[in-house]
């Protein structure tokens, strides 16, 4: 488990000479263990927030502090290795390699790290089976549906055993039905691991699974209840 602290964050972009400010100066702490929903009107900048938090993306200003360390004040080649070792991603686009099987898609992240090669395919074929794709791991994406791709991806998030499970709109391309199984999945596995999850959604009532609920919107984040996001809930 890892806690998160985010002390006056703030990401701008430039375009065609005009400063875009995206976040301004936000403040959050999410406890270790946290199952935690995000969500805020488009343009909000929900994404960019979790692209931060993951290190996908550059802080204009702030602080990224986690377990005690502040992530962007590491070297570039420390930051890419504790994205690698501690965080897993989930899109709402699943991202996987056409050409590839699901369980080559998941064993990617284990390959790219040089684990080897036998322990990365049968920790690949165990995460396919908790996710309900034990009988799948042959197929490629093409031979899947919406639904058993981001389970795949969500496996392939957990290849390295990840602290902190991030996942932007995770259910935005599938049917409320679909949508709901893949949130239980997240929900199971945080309870069962112990995974710090934040997960952005656009539907409120899977938002209202979560525990946690934040709410980003122009005048800053807060807890759903309106309180600052800067106390953590209690986790249990």
């Amino acid at each position: 488990m890892m806690s998160i602290e985010v002390r006056g964050l703030t990401k701008h972009y430039w375009l065609h000479g005009q400063k875009i400010a995206v976040l301004k100066g936000v403040d959050v702490a999410i406890a270790a263990g946290e199952l935690v929903s995000l969500t805020g009107p488009s343009g909000a900048g929900k994404s960019t927030l979790l692209h931060v938090l993951g290190t996908l993306d550059t802080p204009s200003a702030g602080d990224v502090v986690m377990d005690g360390v502040d992530v962007w004040k590491q070297t570039p080649a420390a930051i890419a290795r504790f994205r690698n070792e501690r965080i897993g991603f989930v899109f709402q686009f699943h991202h996987l390699l056409p050409e590839f099987t699901a369980l080559e898609n998941v064993m990617m992240p284990g390959r790219v790290a040089r684990r080897p090669v036998d322990e990365v395919e049968a920790r690949a074929r165990s995460l396919l089976g908790e996710v309900g794709l034990g009988q799948r791991v042959e197929h490629r994406p093409g031979e899947l549906s919406g639904g058993e791709q981001q389970r795949v991806a969500l496996a392939r998030a957990l290849m390295n055993e990840p602290r902190i499970l991030l996942a932007d709109e995770p259910t935005g391309n599938l049917d409320e039905t679909t949508g709901r199984g893949i949130h239980e999945v997240i929900e199971r596995l945080n309870r069962e691991r112990g995974i710090t999850a934040v997960v952005v959604t656009h539907n409120p009532r899977l938002a209202e699974r979560m525990p946690r609920r934040l709410h980003l919107d122009r005048e800053g984040l807060h807890d759903s209840a309106g309180a600052p996001a800067v106390v953590p809930a209690t986790t249990t």
